[in-house]
């Protein structure tokens, strides 16, 4: 009898780790595929910008997932359009050291007039725009107000500012004065060229002014743009403030031709195919505007990407 129970309790045993054997494992799902797990500074800066939880992993067009035991990388996956497959790992990246972070919550914004954030209108007459004495100008992009959930992070309630016309790479602005910003890195910007010849530095474009709201999602959809992670069009950007490199939080991703109509503009092209650039708010033609926010150093960072 003894021998029988000795036996049965082996068997209980096996049959116990083979149901609850799994619960050291953990999973992190990443919105986005570009990424190389190998710890550097800009695997953690991916990994904190893009997590995400398993039902927007499902949905949204691309994502990935990482599945850890005892806290190391052991397999991952590709999600593409719903379609799973097997992720092939490198040698840096088995055993990458399981990172417990927050999924990021999307938000969807829609036009709407119960909110106090809005995109285009004129700027406050306390507010300082900006002003280059050489090529594009500033345009007034409207406030992000951080009485609505999506923005409550913010410090204060931000006002937009940005050369949407301009090639830049990044734009860092330093808003340490909210209603008085200063553009940090204008030395780079100087040596930035534009697309427009028909613009000049007291070229002014002023857009109607939208409200619009965010609704909680579980996927960037079609909207005005969204905020929780970017959907890179090109290869991930996430910047670091310039005044104390930390690593810069994703405020929102507002995409072009997204009903915003241009008020009054002095901009006349001489070339009729240029007006359409100057009737409505865009990112460089078709592009999306990506802007980070760092509420330490107060410092926003603007991006475009197209295709």
């Amino acid at each position: 009898m003894k021998l029988i129970a000795k036996i049965r309790l082996i068997v209980a045993l096996g049959f116990l780790t083979s149901c609850f054997g799994q619960n050291n494992e953990k999973t992190i799902y990443l919105a986005g595929w570009e990424a190389e797990l190998n710890g550097d500074e800009q695997c953690h800066k991916f990994l904190k910008t893009q997590v995400i939880d398993k039902k927007t992993a499902n949905i949204i067009w691309s994502s990935i997932e990482l599945v850890f035991k005892d806290d190391k990388l052991i397999r991952a996956f590709d999600f593409d359009e719903g379609n799973k497959t097997k992720r092939e790992l490198n040698e840096r990246e088995l055993n990458f050291n399981f990172v417990d972070l927050k999924p990021n919550q999307l938000y969807q914004l829609h036009a709407s007039s119960t909110s106090k954030s809005y995109l285009g209108g004129e700027p406050p007459a306390e507010f300082t725009i900006p002003k280059f004495e050489f090529n594009a100008p500033f345009q007034y992009l409207g406030k992000f107000s951080k009485s609505d959930d999506f923005f409550s992070w913010l410090p204060f309630d931000l006002h937009l500012v940005a050369p949407i016309y301009l090639n830049f790479d990044k734009l860092y602005v330093d808003y340490s004065d909210p209603m008085n910003p200063k553009v940090i890195n204008l030395e780079e910007l100087k040596e930035t060229d534009n697309s427009y010849d028909d613009l000049k530095p007291d070229s002014e474009i002023v857009f109607k002014k939208v409200h619009f709201k965010g609704k909680k999602a579980n996927d960037f959809g079609y909207g005005m743009g969204h905020t929780g992670v970017p959907s890179w069009i090109q290869y991930p950007d996430i910047p670091s403030s310039p005044k104390n490199n930390k690593t810069m939080k994703f405020l929102c991703e507002l995409r072009s031709d997204i009903g915003v109509e241009t008020k009054r503009t002095n901009v006349k092209p001489k070339e009729d195919w240029y007006k359409q650039y100057f009737e409505h708010l865009n990112f460089w033609g078709d592009g999306d505007l990506y802007i980070f926010f760092e509420p330490e150093s107060k410092v926003a960072c603007f991006i475009i990407q197209n295709n």
